[in-house]
């Protein structure tokens, strides 16, 4: 192969490389599953082709690269990056043909891991209704409510610290149970646009869901008050004012009896195990001890994996 139709190539495959990158993290962020493959291994893969078999098979050995689950990346857009290079050559310049010149490029990764642990001891004192700490946090005597991004919403149990977890069209994931699809919104049938979670310490989370489209708004119920939560398939959601609002209302009695319950699920067994109304389980799998007191405290352990990676293109021209 030529070192012009290798350049020619090489520009293809790392634009459409990058180009897929970005299309699947798209993806992800509107809550679709999609394959999770690194960047790196895109990259591993198209340098494979041009590299030396026994040189490639050498580098990998010596350097084995850690396991990577889930990776954030920002690159120029591989359009530019290639035009740009096409258009490098100075005015007046002959062109590589006549000069007898040919002109190719090096593509380079490098990649950085950064590994954080901590244990914390969170004291498990009693609250008074609830509680909204900021956009992705509110809190009620005995849950935690997170609302990640507009398509994905966790219920923490923080006497048991199991969770459940809302995201994409709907599915649900109970999180002592294997898998991240562990039931969807459309397992009831009584309603295709409401279905309400009732929690053990007597608060109500309401979802208003299509159960083929993703979360429009939570609304979160204890006595008389109210928090606002507004999704991603809101007309009203953008990341500055979507997820919680900042106040707790106080409209909840008068509220909660114009939102309809749709299909209801009672929280029950280790703390995310969900029942219908005849105690039937419809979604998870009781694997701890049953938990009816609420403990002193609770130790937890955080990890915290941040990988960083880089992709540069040089161009080299030759002079026969």
């Amino acid at each position: 192969m030529s070192n012009v139709a290798s350049v020619d190539l090489s520009n293809l495959l790392v634009a459409r490389r990058l180009m897929e990158i970005e299309k699947n993290a798209a993806l992800r962020r509107s809550g679709k599953q999609v394959e999770e493959k690194s960047a790196l291994e895109y990259f591993e893969e198209d340098q494979a082709f041009f590299s030396d078999p026994a040189q490639s098979a050498q580098n990998q050995s010596s350097n084995p690269l850690p396991p990577i689950d889930n990776i954030n990346i920002n690159l120029a857009d591989p359009q530019k990056v290639t035009t740009d290079r096409r258009n490098a050559a100075k005015p007046g310049t002959l062109p590589a043909q006549e000069n007898n010149a040919e002109e190719g490029f090096t593509v380079t990764g490098t990649q950085s891991v950064e590994i954080k642990l901590e244990l914390r001891v969170r004291s498990n004192t009693e609250l008074e209704g609830l509680v909204v700490h900021d956009q992705n946090y509110s809190e009620s005597d005995r849950y935690l409510f997170k609302f990640a991004d507009g398509a994905t919403f966790t219920i923490l149990d923080k006497w048991t610290n199991k969770s459940t977890t809302v995201w994409g069209d709907p599915h649900v994931d109970v999180d002592d149970v294997a898998g991240n699809n562990n039931g969807d919104f459309k397992d009831l049938k009584s309603s295709d646009d409401f279905t309400t979670f009732m929690l053990l310490d007597g608060t109500r989370v309401t979802f208003k869901a299509q159960d083929a489209g993703i979360i429009e708004q939570v609304d979160l119920f204890k006595g008389s008050q109210h928090v606002i939560g507004v999704g991603a398939a809101s007309k009203d959601f953008s990341p500055e004012s979507g997820l919680f609002s900042n106040q707790v209302l106080e409209n909840g009695a008068f509220v909660a009896t114009k939102t309809p319950m749709g299909d209801l699920v009672f929280a029950g067994g280790d703390g995310n195990d969900w029942f219908d109304s005849s105690n039937k389980l419809i979604w998870g799998k009781t694997t701890g001890a049953v938990v009816t007191q609420r403990p002193l405290a609770t130790l937890e352990f955080y990890y915290r994996q941040t990988v960083s990676q880089s992709i540069s293109m040089q161009t080299i021209v030759k002079t026969a």
